[in-house]
């Protein structure tokens, strides 16, 4: 329900001033001009509020394909060949470059974060992305070394908090 009154605000708006004008105008016997006003001004809020969701539309569709490219890039096979390597070998520990690949993930990881924490990122997006985060970051050997790594976890925005890595297992 709460959704679905955010969703459509813009015309509830509208409507509920019309009901208004149209109150004040046959009831208090107000010149029409009030009650123009009162709908003017309802739709100005409307066009606003309208405006303001396609620009934050705009925004998280730079930031998913941003994101989404990002790791596609740069992470995807990487951190797939660290998974296969640890699951293989018990003893695998990072390279020196894969452990600038997961330091430089977990930097796009807090990012993400930090753009879903000031509300850019859609919740049901965020949960699909934190979901993956946890695959990654909670495999042994990884999680190893982000233990290591926590001493540093203000650079990651809150990110270690709030999804309880970083500590000893």
């Amino acid at each position: 329900m709460t959704k679905h009154l955010l969703k459509f605000l813009d015309i509830y708006l509208i409507i509920l001033s019309v009901i208004l004008a149209s109150f004040i105008y046959f009831i208090f016997k107000e010149k029409m001009e009030i009650s123009i006003t009162i709908i003017a001004l309802a739709i100005s809020v409307s066009i606003g509020l309208r405006q303001y969701k396609i620009e934050n539309d705009k925004i998280f569709k730079e930031l998913f394909v941003m994101y989404n490219d990002k790791y596609d890039e740069k992470f995807n096979n990487h951190l797939n060949h660290i998974v296969y390597q640890s699951q293989n070998n018990p003893e695998y520990r990072l390279s020196e470059m894969e452990q600038s690949i997961v330091i430089d993930y977990l930097n796009i990881c807090a990012e993400e974060y930090l753009w879903y924490t000031k509300g850019r990122i859609d919740p049901t997006v965020w949960k699909s992305w934190e979901s993956g985060m946890k695959f990654y970051l909670e495999k042994k050997t990884i999680k190893e070394f982000i233990v290591s790594e926590s001493s540093q976890k203000e650079s990651y925005y809150g990110l270690f908090e709030y999804l309880n890595i970083g500590k000893t297992a």
